[in-house]
């Protein structure tokens, strides 16, 4: 589909390349029990990962049969090349995601990936802020590693409904500047939301990362270009969506992108345009009317 000018999803957000794309047996080797229902899944999978990077998600053919019927879609947290590992952070709310966290070491599945497009990388060191959600936190370990890799200030600002469903401490990549957490409950950190600090937090970065419910999301883009009303640092998100297959094939997944001149735009498809995109480059409106995904 393209906008009134004739311009693409593809010509205005690009897309993910697919030649780098593997579906390979992995292995898991641990099952970490969080808080809640989260857990932190590891699977063996060397050639995953080497070609993971911070934003590109992977689908997972939990089990042969009926039973999920697709593959799951989830966000790489951790890729270790000298390990041959990779790490997905999660939550057990749907049938498949359920099947995940019984799994035992040893235990084989198929993973297909790497998927979407992922965040981009400042061209020179500064300061990033990353700000998270919930689950949003699920793509921000690697994607610290990475800026912190590259000579980059790294500040995380999470938040979560309660306590229990703050990312872990533990998890938080060495050098990374944890700022305080925000829960809706009051029950760690400050009471209410991260978007409550972004002004404060989001001075003096050269880069805002975003990841967390699409309402969330839609918020912190509309307070970020009120701070920032002549253009200011860029805004990347990590939007949900339900992306069936992964690779353009179902078409499950098409989001609203905005056309030249915030003009009525195209469809694109979350797991092709993104699932990472440019905040500016989102219809948030009608975004805001489309289901969400569970795994």
């Amino acid at each position: 589909m393209s906008s009134r000018r004739g311009l693409s999803a593809v010509e205005l957000c690009g897309q993910s390349d697919l030649s780098r794309s593997v579906d390979v047996a992995a292995q898991c080797v641990v099952v970490k029990p969080l808080h809640a229902n989260l857990f932190e899944i590891t699977f063996h999978a060397p050639e995953l990962a080497l070609r993971a990077a911070p934003g590109e998600f992977a689908e997972l053919l939990v089990a042969e049969g009926p039973l999920p019927l697709l593959r799951r879609p989830l966000s790489f947290s951790r890729a270790d090349p000298t390990a041959g590992t990779v790490s997905f952070y999660l939550g057990a709310v749907g049938e498949g995601s359920r099947r995940l966290a019984r799994f035992h070491p040893g235990d084989e599945l198929r993973i297909l990936g790497p998927l979407g497009r992922g965040f981009s990388l400042p061209e020179t060191p500064g300061r990033s802020l990353l700000l998270s959600g919930g689950l949003g936190a699920a793509p921000f370990p690697l994607l610290a590693e990475w800026l912190l890799a590259r000579g980059e200030e790294v500040a995380w600002l999470d938040g979560a409904r309660t306590k229990p469903e703050l990312y872990p401490q533990e998890f938080f990549p060495p050098g990374v500047e944890r700022l305080p957490a925000f829960t809706e409950d009051g029950s760690s950190g400050r009471r209410g939301r991260v978007i409550d600090e972004l002004g404060a937090s989001g001075q003096g970065v050269q880069r805002l990362y975003a990841c967390g419910p699409n309402p969330m999301l839609a918020a912190v883009a509309r307070l970020w270009s009120e701070l920032h009303p002549k253009g200011g640092p860029r805004l990347e998100v990590s939007i949900e969506a339900p992306m069936g297959c992964g690779f353009g094939t179902c078409l499950g997944c098409a989001i609203p992108i905005l056309g030249p001149g915030a003009e009525l735009g195209p469809l694109g498809l979350c797991c092709r345009q993104g699932p990472v995109l440019e905040s500016s480059q989102l219809d948030w409106e009608r975004l805001l009317g489309q289901p969400s995904h569970l795994a």
